[in-house]
C-alpha cells in the first residue's frame, strides 16, 4: 500500500475497525518504524477516548463510533474543507488536519457554552438579589401604609369627638342666650369628690344640656343617667352619658316634662342601658334652679 492510503487507515485503526489485509499492512508499515503514522494513531485514539468519556461512558464501541460519525457528519455539512465520505456503513477518516480543526471548534463551543452559562448564572442571581430587594420595598411600604391607615382612622375618630364637643358646646351656647334659661349645679359626692357638673334648661327651646367634669371613667357595664326630682313624680328619666377619661363631658338631656316642678337634679351610676328609677350610687346632686 502508499503512505497516504496507510494514513486513510489509522482514524479507523483508533476505533478498532480495521481487520484483515489492512490491519497487517497497518502493522508491518508501523513495525518498520513510520513515525509520522505513529503520532497521527496515538492522536487518533486520544480523540476516540476523550469522546468515549464524554458521549458515553458505558457505551460500547459500535456506539462511540456512531456518535463520532455523527459529529464527524455534522462537521462536514458547516465546515467547507471537511467532508467525510462513507463506504456502506463504514466511514472513510478524514485528515488529520480536519479533526484538529474539529476538536479546536468543539473547544471554542465548550467555552462559549461555558460563559453562556455563567452569564444565565449571573443573570439569574442579580434578577434573585433584585427580588429579594423589591420584596424588602414592599414589605416596607405596606408597614408604612398600614401605619398612615391607622393615623388616618385615629384622625377621623379625632374629628367625629371634635365635631360632637362642637355642636355639643354650640347647643349650650344657644341655650344659655335663650330668655328662660335656668340653671342647675351639681355639687360633688363621696363617690366623686372632685365632681362638678351643671344642667342649662330651655322651654322655650324645649332643650338640656349637661356639662360635668371629674367623674371616673364609666364601666364597661355601667351608664351615667341624670335625674329630674320632681314634686309631682319623684325621680323622671333626663339622659345618659359616659365618660372615657378625663376632661368635660357634655350630653344631651331632657328638660323636665310640662306640668312637673323640677325640685332637684341628680347623677347615678346605673347598669348598661340606664334604669327607670335610681338604684346605683350618686354622683351630684343639686338644687334645680
Amino acid at each position: 500500500m502508499e503512505h497516504q492510503e496507510i494514513k486513510d487507515l489509522l482514524a479507523l485503526a483508533a476505533l478498532d475497525r480495521l481487520e484483515g489485509e489492512e490491519a497487517r499492512a497497518l502493522s508491518h508499515h508501523l513495525a518498520a518504524g513510520c513515525d509520522e503514522c505513529e503520532a497521527e494513531l496515538r492522536e487518533f485514539r486520544e480523540v476516540a477516548a476523550s469522546l468515549a468519556l464524554a458521549l458515553e461512558p458505558a457505551g460500547s464501541p459500535v456506539r462511540i463510533l456512531n456518535r463520532l460519525d455523527e459529529r464527524l457528519a455534522a462537521s462536514a455539512e458547516s465546515s467547507p474543507w471537511s467532508r467525510p465520505i462513507r463506504r456502506g456503513q463504514e466511514l472513510v477518516p478524514v485528515a488529520s488536519s480536519q479533526l484538529i480543526r474539529w476538536r479546536a471548534a468543539t473547544a471554542i463551543a465548550t467555552a462559549a457554552l461555558i460563559a453562556a452559562s455563567a452569564f444565565a448564572i449571573l443573570s439569574i442571581n442579580r434578577a434573585a438579589h433584585l427580588q429579594a430587594q423589591f420584596e424588602r420595598q414592599m414589605a416596607t411600604r405596606d408597614a408604612q401604609l398600614r401605619e398612615l391607615h391607622t393615623r388616618l382612622a385615629s384622625s377621623r375618630g379625632e374629628i367625629i369627638t371634635l365635631e360632637r364637643v362642637l355642636r355639643d358646646k354650640a347647643r349650650l351656647d344657644q341655650i344659655l342666650m335663650a330668655p328662660d334659661l335656668r340653671l342647675t349645679r351639681l355639687e360633688p359626692l363621696k363617690p366623686a369628690p372632685r365632681g362638678a357638673g351643671l344642667v342649662a334648661v330651655s322651654n322655650v327651646n324645649h332643650t338640656a344640656l349637661l356639662q360635668v367634669s371629674g367623674l371616673p371613667p364609666t364601666p364597661s357595664d355601667k351608664t351615667y343617667e341624670l335625674w329630674w326630682i320632681t314634686r309631682e313624680s319623684g325621680p323622671i328619666k333626663a339622659g345618659l352619658f359616659q365618660v372615657e377619661g378625663p376632661g368635660t363631658v357634655i350630653a344631651q338631656a331632657e328638660p323636665p316634662p310640662a306640668g312637673q316642678h323640677a325640685l332637684l337634679s341628680a347623677v347615678t351610676l346605673e347598669p348598661a342601658g340606664g334604669s327607670n328609677s335610681p338604684t346605683g350610687a350618686m354622683y351630684l346632686k343639686g338644687v334645680a334652679g
